[in-house]
C-alpha cells in the first residue's frame, strides 16, 4: 500500500467566474487569428496538497456504481497504435470489455484519447486524427456535464437503436476508461475523487469549444472533504472504468471528477506517462420490458 501526500489542481473560485462562464476553446489558426498569440481560455487553478490513497490497500475495491470507478481485469491485444486499424480494434476490444463488466446492451466507443508526458513542439495538429497524441489535462474534471450528456446520446446513438433504446426501462450511461501504455506507470498516474465526497457546488460548468462542436464538461473547486483514490504500480492490464454521465435517477454515482497528478512515490528512472483513454455511451436494460 503506498498512500501519498500529493497536489491536485484544481479550479479557482473566483468572482470572475460568478458573471462570465468559464471557457476553453481549441481553434484553427485563420486570418487576424493566432492562438498562440490570443488567450483561448479564461481557466485559472490552483495547486492544493490532498491525501490520495491506495486502491490496493482498501479492504474492498471501488465500485462505479458507488465510488464512480473501478478496476478492471483485462489485458489488450493491442500493443502499439501506429495506425487507425489499431484505434478502431482497441475500440472494439473496450465495448466488449464494457458490454461484459457492466452488462450492457449496447455499447459504443465513440471517442479514444492517446496522452504521453512529454513536451510537444509542434505549431499545428488535427483534432480528429485518432492518433493524435496530447499531454495530460489540466486540471480536476469532469468530461460530460449534465446538460451535455443528452446531447452527447443523440449525436453518438443511430436513429434505428434510438427507436430500439429511447423508452422507459433502459438506463444510458457515459463511460470512461483509462489504461496505461507502459507495463507499469509510475509518472503522472491517474487520480480520481470519490463522487460521494463532492458536493454540487463543487462542480462548476464549463464550455469547451473545438472546430466541429460545442461541449460542457465540469471543472472541480477544491473541497476538503474531498476523498482521492489513485492505484500504484498500475499495470496495463489494470485499466480504470469510471461514470461520467448517467440518466438513471438516484443517490448512486452519476460522476466522477479526476485529473492526473506529480506522483512523490515515482522512482527517478520512471519513463514518461503514456496512456490511452475512450468514452463510451453504454446502455443496459434496467427491467423486464
Amino acid at each position: 500500500m503506498t498512500d501519498v501526500d500529493a497536489t491536485i489542481e484544481y479550479l479557482q473560485d473566483l468572482e470572475l467566474y460568478d458573471s462570465v462562464k468559464p471557457y476553453w476553446v481549441s481553434l484553427p489558426p485563420r486570418e487576424g487569428f493566432d492562438p498562440d498569440k490570443q488567450r483561448l481560455d479564461n481557466l485559472e487553478f490552483e495547486y492544493r496538497m490532498v491525501h490520495i490513497q491506495d486502491i490496493r490497500g482498501l479492504s474492498k475495491y471501488p465500485q462505479i456504481d458507488v465510488n464512480g470507478f473501478e478496476v478492471l481485469n483485462h489485458t489488450t491485444k493491442i500493443a502499439h497504435f501506429t495506425t487507425v486499424e489499431d484505434v478502431n480494434r482497441y475500440k472494439s476490444e473496450t465495448e466488449e470489455l464494457l458490454r461484459i463488466s457492466l452488462g450492457a446492451v449496447y455499447v459504443k466507443c465513440y471517442n479514444t484519447a492517446l496522452r504521453k508526458n512529454i513536451t510537444f513542439n509542434r505549431t499545428e495538429y488535427e483534432l480528429s486524427d485518432p492518433l493524435h497524441t496530447e499531454g495530460p489535462v489540466r486540471g480536476a474534471h469532469n468530461d460530460i456535464s449534465r446538460s451535455f450528456g443528452p446531447q452527447m446520446i443523440n449525436k453518438h446513438l443511430p436513429e434505428a437503436s434510438k427507436e430500439l433504446y429511447l423508452r422507459p426501462g433502459y438506463r444510458f450511461r457515459i463511460v470512461n476508461t483509462w489504461r496505461s501504455l507502459l507495463p507499469v506507470i509510475e509518472d503522472r498516474p491517474l487520480a480520481l475523487c470519490d463522487s460521494r465526497s463532492v458536493a454540487a457546488t463543487d462542480l462548476l460548468s464549463c464550455d469547451r469549444i473545438v472546430p466541429d462542436h460545442n461541449g460542457e464538461v465540469y471543472f472541480l473547486k477544491c473541497n476538503p472533504n474531498h476523498r482521492w483514490y489513485w492505484l500504484s504500480q498500475q499495470k496495463d492490464s489494470e485499466p480504470f472504468a469510471f461514470i461520467m454521465y448517467d440518466t438513471k435517477a438516484g443517490p448512486h454515482a452519476r460522476f466522477c471528477p479526476h485529473v492526473s497528478f506529480d506522483n512523490p512515490a515515482a522512482s527517478r528512472q520512471a519513463p514518461p506517462r503514456e496512456s490511452i483513454e475512450t468514452r463510451s455511451l453504454v446502455i443496459t436494460k434496467e427491467q423486464d420490458i
